[in-house]
C-alpha cells in the first residue's frame, strides 16, 4: 500500500510541474520545439535505457526554440518512483551548464512526450 501511495504522490508531483518544465512548448502551448537530428539520436538511445515500468527524463538544452544538447536520467529499479521531483532538479541543474542562454525543457517523461516538436536538419 506505500509503495502505491508512493507511486501516486510521485505521479500527481511530475503532474503539477511538466507544464513549468516544458515550458511555452508544452503540448497545446502553441510554440514548437526544433529538435536537432543529434538531440532526437540522444532520445532514441534514453528510450532504449527505460523499458517496461523504469522511468526516466530527457530535458534538451534550447537554444533561440532549437534544441541544441540534452541531458537524460533512467531509474533501473522502480523503487526510484519515490524520488518525484529530485531528478528534475538535477537534470536542470546539468542543462543549465550548457550556458546562460539556454532553456531547459522537460521534453519527456518516461517514453510520454511533454512538447510540441518537429525533426530538424
Amino acid at each position: 500500500m506505500l509503495r502505491i501511495l508512493g507511486a501516486v504522490l510521485a505521479a500527481a508531483l511530475l503532474a503539477a510541474c511538466t507544464s513549468s518544465l516544458a515550458g511555452d512548448y508544452a503540448k497545446g502551448k502553441g510554440k514548437t520545439l526544433s529538435v536537432s537530428k543529434e538531440v532526437w539520436a540522444g532520445y532514441q538511445e534514453y528510450l532504449g535505457r527505460i523499458k517496461g515500468t523504469n522511468p526516466g527524463d530527457f530535458v534538451v538544452a534550447a537554444v533561440d526554440g532549437v534544441a541544441l544538447g540534452y541531458t537524460a536520467s533512467y531509474c533501473p529499479a522502480a523503487g526510484c518512483l519515490v524520488m518525484g521531483g529530485g531528478r528534475h532538479n538535477k537534470l536542470m541543474n546539468e542543462c543549465r551548464s550548457y550556458g546562460p542562454d539556454v532553456e531547459c525543457i522537460l521534453f519527456a517523461h518516461s517514453n510520454d512526450i511533454l512538447v510540441d516538436y518537429k525533426i530538424v536538419d
